[in-house]
């Protein structure tokens, strides 16, 4: 059986039993309970934000009584630890960037929990895509990931690009662009986007892997360039920036998300309830608006489909991260 047909095989085993209805918990939310969105990063943050004006939608829709907790440490995996354990009644979700659940299992030598094991897929919430920058160290000429390529090659020294966090989405974009032009970059992994962005737009640093989300302020106001964008389309947000594909690099096609997740146990039909209230608040105008203002997309979607999104994932990072060889042992 091969790495394919296995995911195939646990989402299969895994979606089986939750259609068989549960014994233990009622089969719709108890909306006298208070339902608690889980976070594990500081308040004020992107994936913090995304779930606070869900949550707020899912209030106001579905007249539930519904919080968001912090509790940031471990990268995002306290929260990821604590909605595991927690009773699978409808009342603990988690809100998740992607990697917790595509690229941590693939990079963390110990891990404490299985995403399709533990958890069931909810909904995707957002999508969002990235941006290659160069800053004010970088020559004006530089406008394209050609131009780059050869600066990089003219300037041996500064072959490297910084983003947030080693084992992130942005931290294999980069190593997908070293692959694309045959160059060994150096990665300058930072703690959290906002410091790596800070030392960006001061030209600290050369060249940086970014969501659109962080470098878009800084991108309008021409203290960092884009030369490329990572979706199969020219993003609505830089429309005069050209995709990798277009430049050539026809393999650099990455679209991340933030989705909802339920600990695994949770009936289905509180999950379908669930998540037809995700389909329903994503919908509203001012949830619309907010994301648009954030520059993120609105997702949702069936249940059914995020699982079948997130195995297509594990499998598109696994050859990335093998290929890097980048590990946490931890």
């Amino acid at each position: 059986m091969n790495r394919r047909e296995s995911l195939f095989a646990i989402a299969g085993a895994l979606s089986a039993p939750l259609a068989i209805p549960s014994t233990s918990f009622a089969q719709t939310l108890d909306k006298s309970k208070i339902v608690r969105f889980l976070v594990g990063f500081p308040a004020g943050g992107s994936v913090d934000m995304i779930a606070r004006l869900v949550a707020d939608q899912l209030r106001a829709d579905m007249g539930i009584t519904a919080i968001v907790e912090n509790i940031s440490g471990a990268g995002g995996r306290l929260a990821v630890d604590r909605a595991k354990a927690a009773t699978p009644d409808g009342t603990t979700i988690l809100v998740s960037p992607a990697v917790l659940m595509t690229l941590n299992p693939l990079i963390f030598s110990k891990l404490n929990y299985d995403p399709l094991k533990d958890f069931i897929p909810i909904s995707p919430l957002v999508t969002l895509e990235f941006s290659l920058v160069v800053t004010s160290a970088v020559p004006d000429s530089v406008k394209t990931l050609a131009d780059l390529i050869a600066w990089y090659k003219a300037n041996p020294s500064k072959a490297g690009y910084a983003h947030g966090s080693a084992g992130s989405p942005m931290h294999f974009i980069g190593a997908m662009v070293a692959d694309y032009a045959k160059l060994d970059l150096t990665h300058i992994p930072y703690r959290g986007a906002p410091p790596m962005v800070q030392d960006a737009i001061s030209g600290q640093v050369a060249v940086a892997v970014t969501t659109i989300t962080d470098s878009l302020p800084h991108i309008k106001s021409g203290k960092l360039r884009a030369v490329a964008v990572s979706g199969k389309q020219r993003s609505k947000y830089l429309p005069d920036v050209p995709t990798f594909a277009e430049q050539g690099a026809t393999g650099l096609v990455i679209e991340d998300w933030f989705g909802m997740f339920a600990p695994a146990g949770t009936p289905m039909p509180i999950v379908e309830q669930l998540n037809a209230g995700v389909t329903k608040a994503l919908s509203s105008p001012t949830v619309r608006e907010r994301l648009d203002q954030l520059a993120y997309s609105p997702a949702g979607g069936s249940q059914a489909d995020f699982v079948k999104r997130i195995i297509a994932d594990i499998e598109r990072w696994t050859p990335v991260q093998k290929a890097t060889g980048f590990k946490i042992e931890d």
